[in-house]
């Protein structure tokens, strides 16, 4: 798909996808995706994702033969990721959906398209694969459940001497918020009592933690690992509105 597409890619419903693994490589950009029916839990699943930065697996609808709005995203870490889940907005699926790839070039950890978060280019076109939905039919019959008010929220936070970045994070009152923390330098923690929540950061790795947003309130964010000088005034702010 030449660059002119990227005038038609829309802004839509978000939701999240599950974490998995990640290999550090020099992969050029790439996605492998096969047919396949959306799973119970509304998720679909991409084989594997090459990416030279940080960014996003992103899911779109298929319209008039185009990418439509974003349905559905999750992160990436730069490398090759394998069996990435991502969940979508079964309200608005179509039989055919486009993969598409994403830099995370604007708030780290927040998605943010249309804006900075454009798609990724390589030889003038924009990666993505379409795939097609087998059991759209079914999948789109009206559900007998009551539809659910709270959304899943994903943040990508980095931890380093001496802050986390982003500094604020944003929710709302039941969501089932999705952090994955990283460091950049050495070992931390990211704490909020509230949420009984205290997660060691190592170099290295991702640790991923999961929770509901069951109060309201603004809530501090701690490191509880001595991390240097500035150790005691390394926080952040989570809001629960």
């Amino acid at each position: 798909m030449a660059l002119s597409t990227l005038a038609l890619l829309g802004a839509g419903c978000v939701k999240k996808g599950s974490p998995s693994k990640t290999v550090l490589d020099n992969q050029p950009a790439s996605i492998t995706v096969s047919d396949q029916s959306l799973d119970a839990d509304s998720q679909v699943v991409i084989k594997t994702a090459s990416i030279g930065d940080n960014g996003w697996m992103t899911i779109h609808e298929k319209r008039d033969g185009q990418p439509g709005p974003t349905i559905g995203y999750t992160s990436l870490l730069k490398g090759t990721t394998s069996a990435i889940k991502v969940t979508i907005d079964k309200t608005n699926l179509t039989p055919s959906l486009i993969a598409m790839l994403h830099y995370d070039r604007g708030e780290k950890g927040a998605y943010e398209f249309p804006g900075a978060d454009g798609p990724v280019i390589a030889d003038q076109q924009v990666i993505m694969k379409e795939f097609n939905v087998t059991n759209f039919a079914e999948a789109t019959k009206p559900s007998t459940q009551p539809k659910p008010v709270s959304a899943r929220k994903e943040f990508i936070i980095t931890a380093k001497q001496w802050s986390f970045s982003p500094a604020v994070i944003k929710v709302k009152k039941g969501d089932t918020v999705v952090l994955k923390l990283k460091t950049v330098d050495v070992a931390h923690s990211y704490s909020v009592a509230e949420f009984g929540i205290d997660a060691e950061i190592k170099p290295g790795e991702t640790t991923v933690v999961e929770f509901v947003a069951d109060k309201t309130g603004t809530f501090v964010s701690t490191c509880k690992i001595y991390c240097g000088v500035g150790h005691v005034g390394m926080t952040g702010t989570l809001i629960v509105e």
